[in-house]
């Protein structure tokens, strides 16, 4: 089972690390929204800043990835012999979030480049929460776009779902503006979002927002692999079609 998802992993940053759509979805995403946010603010750039724009290519990216990786597996055919091998779809399933989670972290050098090169970094800008930070927020943000991983595998249709969910996960995970700018129904909402304990760390929040990012991720990726599992269960069990 472990060599099967480290191969799947290989693969996926293997081919998908420099696609187009990839860098794209990466880097171009959240220039827009940097360019908007200091058209408003105007100072240099900060650790939360840096870290909010960073996520959001992470956001976009590992939606784009994730989509094209499944629908690949689907294209290629090899979902019927994963699904017959002794581990099942969960190995091939967990390789591809790895390598998506690993290919989104190019926002987070990426963008921070972007942005001091135009509007230059500030005298006191946090390295560590910069760094953890970013490194949490891909594991957060791979976890909870991860979930689709059952509609991607389940339903053949499934690639127009992900339509205008960046907007709505770019607001409750906190990216942009904290927990408090958001709507009086919406807070509740966003802290069940991990994204949103991650940004309450970078901005100066306590370790405890960083475990319960972790906490809510671990549960997440728990639910995925449940997820697979009953799409195995449906294949063997009713013969829906994986790769219609």
């Amino acid at each position: 089972m472990f060599p099967t998802a480290c191969r799947a992993a290989i693969d996926q940053i293997r081919t998908q690390a420099v696609s187009p759509m990839s860098l794209l979805a990466a880097l171009a995403m959240p220039a827009v929204f940097a360019f908007i946010l200091y058209s408003h603010t105007a100072t240099h750039t900060d650790a939360a800043t840096a870290v909010g724009i960073a996520g959001i290519g992470m956001l976009n990216a590992v939606i784009v990835d994730l989509l094209v990786s499944l629908s690949g597996e689907k294209r290629w055919k090899t979902l019927y012999p994963a699904l017959s091998s002794p581990g099942g779809l969960i190995p091939l399933v967990v390789g591809r979030l790895v390598g998506v989670a690993v290919q989104s972290l190019i926002s987070l050098p990426g963008t921070l480049l972007m942005l001091t090169l135009i509007w230059g970094m500030s005298p006191n800008f946090d390295w560590s929460r910069w760094f953890l930070g970013g490194l949490c927020l891909a594991v957060a943000t791979t976890a909870l776009v991860g979930l689709l991983s059952y509609s991607l595998l389940r339903f053949p249709s499934s690639p127009g779902m992900t339509n205008g969910l960046t907007g709505v996960l770019i607001a409750l995970s906190t990216l942009l503006v904290p927990s408090t700018a958001l709507p009086p129904f919406m807070q509740p909402i966003a802290w069940l979002v991990p994204q949103s304990h991650v940004m309450a760390w970078v901005h100066g929040g306590a370790v405890a927002e960083l475990a319960t990012a972790l906490s809510q991720s671990t549960l997440i990726y728990l639910v995925i692999l449940l997820s697979v599992r009953r799409v195995e269960h449906a294949a063997r069990a009713r013969a829906i079609p994986l790769e219609a």
